[in-house]
């Protein structure tokens, strides 16, 4: 099957200027690409329910995406003369950054640009690891303090979410506790650019902010998070451990993977999913050896599965929640353990769009999600991440106990095959002994 092309494939007739070597690109601009790609699959093999006069008919209830994406070696540099040609009033700016980007000056170049274009950066480091309600206090007192006009997140996903939590706590006059869950939007809402430093999270194009209260994780949503600005700057992860490149890769394939199973995933989103897995699973190899153009192409992988994220998760990231709080695993280390064994959980998901998701994500008309499962397993070992739970000292009481949880805790409406506490315990069983033929064996027979 041949790759079908998405908004933002780096063509130069797409980028706009190509001397300024930033890709610019605008809502409106980047659907006419995907609306014109979801005409020809729907017009194709797959056009389940074509309009009467040969229109097709495509249902999306909403699509969210940043309002502008700068793509390009050296961006995060250039973000105070962004914000200035796009009339971001001059001031305070709150740049929230995870306590490592800061130590390895990671920062240091939006800081002197945001200095340079006239505005006045406060820099909070202050992110360590998953972010709790504490830290998310002290930002916001001190944004609050610093009259901030405008937030910038840098780093992993911890820091991009306290920006949103941050951003909306300011500019709308809501407490911390207050935030969870749904959230109303605020008037004037305000600028918000996000710049990933890891190939994984995403966070930068998601409606979602997670901080911890307690040690429990509570989720945020809101529209406006995602940003004014998105910036993919591939000069900030051509230096991350490999180890870091393995764990972070493999969530944004979770992501993108999981969201085409999500119930309310739409034409859009799984456009983005397709293209987004399919760039994980060819360029992980030569980004873990160094290469620092595949580490570029993941880090823009991981934007277009936080795309898709939009549409939402399954029992991966359910599963992944409860493994890393028992045996305090790296979110990425959980998710790649997860993965095979959600795709052998949905064997039984509608036919077609399991076969549809295989066969484009593995460009072979001949491959089914056992296939696509067995390839993300392979991926995960080869990387150097575990794949079972033995070495973690993993109990024969365990699966019974994380099925509880996961349905519990962490429930998912949206996935495609309903949610069994003793399905997820065979499942997690296979899981702990890294057995996933037995697995998919175990889930074939319909629930």
């Amino acid at each position: 099957m041949p790759k079908q092309p998405l908004p933002g494939d780096r063509k130069t007739d797409d980028a706009g200027p190509h001397h300024h070597e930033v890709v610019l690109l605008h809502l409106p601009h980047s659907l006419l690409f995907l609306m014109r790609n979801i005409y020809h699959l729907r017009c194709g093999s797959h056009n389940p329910n074509p309009s009467g006069n040969g229109v097709p008919m495509i249902a999306i209830d909403e699509f969210l995406f940043p309002r502008r994406l700068v793509a390009a070696p050296g961006a995060a540099s250039r973000l105070g003369r962004l914000m200035l040609g796009d009339q971001v009033p001059l001031g305070a700016v709150m740049v929230i950054a995870d306590s490592i980007v800061h130590e390895l000056g990671l920062d240091r170049g939006l800081v002197t640009d945001l200095e340079d274009n006239g505005y006045q950066p406060l820099v909070f480091a202050e992110i360590t690891g998953e972010p709790d309600d504490l830290v998310l206090k002290r930002a916001v007192a001190a944004a609050r303090s610093a009259g901030a006009v405008a937030f910038i997140g840098i780093g992993g996903g911890s820091a991009l979410d306290v920006a949103k939590l941050v951003a909306h706590a300011v500019g709308g006059d809501v407490e911390p506790d207050e935030l969870r869950g749904p959230v109303a939007p605020i008037a004037d809402f305000p600028f918000l650019a996000l710049v990933p430093t890891t190939v994984g999270t995403g966070a930068e194009a998601t409606r979602v902010a997670m901080f911890a209260v307690g040690g429990a994780k509570r989720a945020v949503l809101s529209p406006q998070f995602v940003p004014a600005v998105a910036v993919l700057d591939a000069d900030l992860v051509a230096g991350l451990p490999a180890p870091v490149v393995a764990a972070t890769a493999l969530d944004a394939l979770s992501h993108a993977l999981e969201s085409a199973m999500s119930t309310t995933s739409n034409d859009l989103t799984w456009q983005f999913s397709v293209q987004a897995a399919r760039t994980v699973l060819d360029r992980l190899p030569p980004a873990l050896a160094g290469d620092a153009e595949a580490r570029g192409d993941l880090l823009y992988a991981s934007f277009l599965a936080g795309v898709a994220l939009n549409a939402g998760v399954v029992l991966g990231h359910s599963m992944s929640y409860v493994l890393a709080a028992r045996h305090g695993l790296a979110h990425g280390v959980g998710c790649s353990l997860a993965l095979p064994y959600c795709l052998a959980y949905n064997q039984t998901m509608d036919a077609p769009r399991a076969a549809r998701l295989a066969a484009e994500v593995l460009q072979d008309e001949a491959s089914g999600l056992l296939d696509l499962a067995t390839r993300v397993a392979r991926l995960s070992a080869d990387a150097g991440l575990p794949t079972d739970l033995l070495g973690f000292g993993s109990g024969t009481e365990e699966p019974a106990q994380l099925a509880a949880r996961v349905v519990s805790d962490y429930p998912r409406p949206t996935n495609p095959v309903p949610l069994e506490t003793g399905r997820l315990t065979t499942l997690i069983t296979h899981l702990r002994s890294g057995d996933l033929a037995g697995a998919w064996t175990a889930m074939g027979a319909t629930p």
